[in-house]
């Protein structure tokens, strides 16, 4: 019976054993390379292998790479969290040590490596550059006047979430031609009618849009000319009423305009026709309407009273070549009364080849010699010398002078514009024959709205005008150019197409910046001109040919002078250390300016 039971408890044993080995022989337990159970061998690790074995990804871009280990008896497991990864190029691309996630860096090509357990495996990655998905024109949805330009650019934005600016690969397109052009290459657009144009930027088979309005022209002020009129009693004298537009036009309307005389007793003036009538001795306020705008004049009279003297002041003076001089002619009457009659009077010139005169007594140097210049009223005439040296060019190292512009902050030949109810202060004089609404004036400082004074500043403008043209350029473009971004030293910057500021320029180191451009100068909302390194607004000069538009709440540095083209401030734009010079109109909204 024992050896029954001892027979039986064996063999049960064995069978238990038997089934443990060919379980394990089967493969069970999933531990690979453990050790041997009852005499059978572990399983070994053959290799490791990376998927995919080439993989491309994007300057930016992550790939998840996968290491798998296979072992002796054709089982294979994923090792990706307990291999070692490395680059052999980590400048092209880096892989993460524990997780095998590669980043693309550069373009080219980069073996990545598994290492597990002595067995290691590999993958090409190849980093693309990143793909162009899609693109913005900006600034997006802008409105221009007609006439007026307006700076598109093309920002891509990538596959690697990057953007970056590609105008330099875009074709750009106006779908409306008729309301505005665009320049295929630069992005530069110009308003043409009233209405809106789809503007576009193509760059491969991607393109981006945008819409462009511009607006119809709109009167923007009135002038009347000649200001503060002398005739005497019966005579008669001709007004002027000069209209400008948002565009930077103008326009003689003297026939659509409406007249109108405070004091007809004194001076009366044709209600269609501007013409003046001496009435009785004294002064009356002439008023000119035009579609909403005004402008006003005063008008003296004077008794008939005999013209005994006519004296032309200054007696002499001295100008350099195309430099201009303002003379006066003062009458003096038989009753020793006196009146201004500059602009009454003929003016000539005894030789021309030397100097010119114009009949607003504004003499220009021709060339070098001595003439007569000659003011003439019926019998009488009054005479003075102009002595015209020869020219000597200023070194291109000094300023500009604006001579007797010089304490002006704002000049405007034609006409100023300025908000009513706003908040513009001018620290400077400030000079315009017409003004819509009076800026305030920092205290010591004057407002001429007629006078030599302004008179003299209109003059000297022209001659700093001349000499910032006559510099020579250290860099001359054949095209117009954003600034925007740019870190310029001193030197004389000349265009022939517009220049336009967006975002930051910044000018550095002392010395003299003059920029010239043959058509506009404009800034965008929010652009900066800023001085770094010992740079002074004094010593910038801006000198565009066409009009200028200083964006909204813009920080700008310098002097604009404009000789015969219109200046427009934007809003809360501010010239702590500038000027805005023109022989035409300034529009200003809101704004702080400093000369």
């Amino acid at each position: 019976m024992n050896a029954l039971k001892r027979y039986s408890r064996t063999l049960f044993c064995a069978a238990g054993l038997f089934a443990a080995a060919l379980v394990a022989g089967c493969g069970g337990g999933g531990d690979q390379g453990r050790d041997p159970i009852l005499g059978l061998p572990a399983a070994e690790l053959v290799s490791v292998a990376v998927t995919p074995a080439t993989a491309s990804v994007a300057i930016g871009a992550t790939r998840t790479l996968v290491a798998t280990a296979t072992y002796t008896d054709g089982s294979s497991r994923d090792v990706t969290v307990g291999a070692a990864w490395t680059s052999a190029t980590p400048a092209v691309a880096t892989v993460n040590a524990t997780s095998g996630v590669a980043v693309g860096v550069s373009v080219g090509n980069a073996v990545v490596t598994a290492a597990f357990n002595g067995k290691s495996g590999t993958s090409t990655v190849t980093v693309l550059p990143a793909a162009l998905v899609s693109i913005a024109v900006l600034p997006a949805n802008p409105s221009v006047n007609i006439g007026a330009s307006q700076q598109f650019t093309a920002m891509g934005t990538f596959s690697n979430n990057t953007t970056r600016d590609i105008s330099a690969l875009s074709t750009f397109r106006s779908a409306t031609p008729a309301v505005a052009t665009i320049d295929a290459v630069t992005g530069r657009a110009l308003g043409l009618t009233a209405g809106t144009s789809v503007i576009s930027a193509t760059s491969g088979a991607l393109s981006g849009s945008t819409t462009l309005t511009v607006n119809p022209v709109t009167l923007v002020s009135l002038a009347l000319t000649p200001q503060a009129p002398v005739l005497q009693i019966g005579a008669v004298r001709q007004l002027t009423a000069t209209a400008t537009f948002s565009n930077g036009t103008t326009a003689d309307v003297t026939s659509a305009t409406a007249f109108s005389s405070s004091i007809a007793g004194n001076a009366s003036v044709g209600l269609a026709n501007g013409l003046i009538t001496g009435v009785a001795a004294g002064t009356s306020v002439v008023t000119a309407s035009y579609n909403g705008q005004t402008a006003t004049t005063t008008a003296t009279v004077i008794a008939n009273v005999a013209l005994t003297r006519i004296a032309v002041t200054p007696a002499s003076a001295n100008v350099a070549l195309t430099g201009t001089q303002q003379y006066t002619a003062t009458a003096t009457y038989s009753d020793n009364s006196t009146a201004n009659v500059t602009s009454t009077v003929t003016w000539t010139s005894s030789n021309t080849a030397i100097g010119t005169v114009l009949n607003t007594g504004v003499a220009t140097g021709v060339a070098a010699g001595t003439t007569t210049i000659t003011a003439t009223s019926g019998l009488l005439s009054g005479s003075a010398s102009l002595t015209v040296g020869a020219a000597v060019p200023p070194p291109a190292s000094a300023p500009i002078d604006l001579g007797r512009a010089t304490n002006f902050a704002v000049l405007a030949g034609t006409a100023l514009t300025n908000n009513s109810g706003g908040t513009t202060l001018i620290t400077g004089d400030v000079g315009s024959p017409s003004q819509t609404t009076d800026p305030t004036l920092a205290a010591g400082f004057t407002n001429y709205k007629s006078g030599a004074p302004l008179t003299n500043a209109l003059a000297d403008l022209q001659v700093a005008i001349t000499d910032a043209n006559s510099r020579t350029c250290d860099v001359s473009s054949a095209s117009g150019i954003d600034l925007g971004g740019a870190t310029l030293s001193p030197g004389v910057y000349c265009y022939a197409g517009a220049i336009s500021i967006t975002g930051t320029l910044t000018l550095n180191g002392p010395g003299v910046y003059i920029f010239r451009t043959q058509t506009t100068l404009n800034t965008t909302a929010n652009s900066i001109v800023a001085l770094n390194n010992g740079a002074t607004a004094d010593n910038v000069t801006w000198v565009p040919v066409g009009p200028t538009t200083l964006g909204a709440n813009s920080v700008f540095k310098g002097s604009v002078l404009g000789q015969a083209a219109a200046i427009t401030v934007g809003d809360n734009t501010t010239l702590l250390n500038g000027r805005v010079l023109s022989a035409a109109a300034v529009t200003l909204r809101n704004n702080q300016i400093t000369k």
